[in-house]
């Protein structure tokens, strides 16, 4: 199987690639505000705001991270909610505001609800 071709690969050879030649710092990353550490991330090829936003919820384990991006994320408040569509990412920003600051808590349960589905 050959992987060369494929996105993906590219998109972690670019990070790698930040990271050998020094405008990538992932320790620093961890001392940075949420924006900062995006706006770092995003200037790398392939690295997006939802991939950001993961980043920062996973790794960093920032509390008030919530991926409006994120399709499993919306379909799972669609469910909950029993809303007749999957909400935007608009609409998934307005639902989450009183969960502020912990929004990556509720991510995470409604992670496990789609996942249970």
């Amino acid at each position: 199987m050959q992987i060369s071709g494929c996105p993906l690969f590219f998109y972690c050879r670019n990070v790698a690639t930040a990271i050998e030649e020094g405008t990538l710092h992932l320790d620093a990353l961890g001392r940075m505000p949420d924006d900062r550490v995006r706006t770092q991330l995003e200037k790398i090829t392939g690295i997006g705001r939802w991939t950001a936003d993961i980043y920062l919820l996973q790794a960093l384990r920032r509390p008030d991270i919530w991926p409006v991006g994120d399709l499993a994320l919306a379909t799972a408040i669609q469910d909950v909610k029993h809303l007749p569509s999957r909400p935007t990412p608009n609409e998934l920003e307005d639902l989450s505001r009183p969960w502020k600051p912990w929004r990556a808590v509720a991510a995470r349960l409604l992670w496990h609800h789609y996942l249970a589905k």
